[in-house]
């Protein structure tokens, strides 16, 4: 099986759009990293994924894509404290009981958390494919825009869809594995 790491804001649930258009509000710059970063750690996460809609059927897919054998899926997310990850813990897990959460402390890349060699990363965010891609792992842009230098989804359903994953999926697998290349 292959490791297939999800992230959480942007790919799973609209976070990002929602807490950008209170950044917004508050007349936060995205570059003012200390004042964003104030932000996060004080937001009232529970309230925020109370409100904010999952992607595209995110945990229905992240279920298809468990059931098709091929992979040992977590989520990956970033975090800025400890509410964030109690409130991002129990909103997944009253989704789905069993995957595995791994939560990347903010200033941490993701690719020193987890062995990216040979795994897959679903992410929003170009720099922590970057890294990922540039330490042995297949990164994958989760976006709308489909104008990435990524390989771009815009639904955790196309990876099974897409013969462009698949074929780097199957180069990453080794030959020994011959269950999941069948099921490929």
């Amino acid at each position: 099986m292959i490791n297939l790491y999800i992230d959480f804001d942007g790919v799973l649930v609209d976070t990002i759009n929602e807490t950008y258009k209170m950044l917004d509000e508050l007349g936060i710059q995205i570059s003012d990293c200390e004042r964003v970063n104030k932000f996060y750690r004080e937001l009232d996460w529970n309230k925020i994924l109370s409100n904010t809609k999952e992607l595209n059927n995110s945990f229905l897919n992240i279920d298809k894509l468990q059931e098709s054998g091929i992979f040992n899926i977590s989520i990956l997310t970033t975090v800025h404290s400890i509410n964030e990850i109690k409130a991002k813990v129990s909103y997944i897990r009253s989704k789905n009981k069993n995957i595995p959460i791994i939560c990347v402390p903010k200033g941490i890349e993701k690719s020193d958390i987890v062995d990216p060699k040979n795994a897959l990363l679903v992410d929003d965010y170009g720099g922590n494919l970057k890294s990922w891609i540039s330490n042995g792992g297949i990164g994958i842009k989760f976006d709308y825009n489909q104008s990435s230098k990524y390989i771009t989804i815009t639904s955790l359903e196309d990876i099974l869809n897409s013969k462009e994953i698949l074929k780097m999926i199957q180069k990453a697998i080794s030959n020994s594995d011959k269950k999941v290349l069948k099921r490929l």
